[in-house]
């Protein structure tokens, strides 16, 4: 080090300049954190199957898919292995500082890189989709006064998503078995707060016997004030191009 630093003055004295290549930034990471397949005690596990603390996230048996999803954003379309689906994964990991869910999904990312090898590219692919839109006479849910990331929870029937973006609503719609994927079209650019009745959307899809999932739509637009509307669309999909079944030793 100081031969090269006697070097970079001598050359400065004759006029040159020197170019210092920049250090690639660090991906974020975990301080600490065990990754293993899941023990039968968590598949049996009936809470939220991934937990976030402003320093650890936990996972109880999540799938490879689901752990991913997290990892890149709940919207994500991944084409991968069927494996993805079986695979359970018991995840303890604490950070070295507090970290919003944002940045620890981010080390969940990294997490997976370096201990189940996962190596992945983005193409676009054409393919049938859920528009949400907004319906006539507008969207029937407030802007959030609060600050803070998105929340969601469930009070009975009710399903609250808390400061949520149209485009995290998606993700929720997704999740929620939708047979495609469900992409934002509303124009809406705030967060919001988001109730909606479980029990009355099943009854209206039951209403429906031979078209359940249009009596699940009617909901959504009777309660929210959206409207899924089918179209095709090219979509952004993760392809996993390798990950192990098993993670590396802790």
């Amino acid at each position: 080090m100081r031969v090269l630093r006697v070097a970079c003055r001598v050359l400065l004295g004759l006029g040159m300049t020197i170019a210092i290549p920049a250090q690639e930034a660090k991906p974020p990471a975990f301080e600490v954190a065990s990754v293993k397949l899941a023990a039968l005690e968590t598949v049996r596990f009936e809470g939220r199957r991934i937990q976030t603390t402003p320093d650890t996230l936990t996972t109880h048996a999540l799938t490879l898919r689901a752990c991913i999803l997290f990892a890149y954003g709940l919207t994500t379309q991944v084409s991968g292995p069927a494996w993805l689906d079986e695979v359970r994964l018991d995840i303890a990991a604490k950070s070295a500082r507090p970290a919003d869910d944002k940045q620890l999904y981010l080390m969940l990312r990294t997490l997976l890189e370096q201990r189940m090898g996962l190596r992945t590219h983005v193409e676009k692919r054409e393919m049938a989709v859920y528009a949400l839109t907004v319906a006539k006479g507008g969207p029937k849910f407030p802007e959030s006064t609060t600050d803070g990331p998105e929340a969601t929870r469930q009070d009975k029937s009710i399903m609250i998503i808390e400061r949520a973006t149209p485009g995290e609503l998606c993700a929720e719609l997704s999740a929620k078995g939708s047979d495609r994927p469900v992409i934002d079209a509303t124009g809406l650019r705030g967060r919001y707060d988001i109730r909606f009745d479980m029990a009355r959307a099943r009854i209206a899809a039951q209403m429906s016997p031979n078209d359940p999932l249009g009596g699940m739509m009617a909901a959504i637009e009777d309660q929210l004030g959206l409207k899924l509307v089918p179209r095709k669309a090219d979509v952004d999909v993760l392809v996993i191009d390798h990950m192990e079944r098993t993670p590396a030793e802790n």
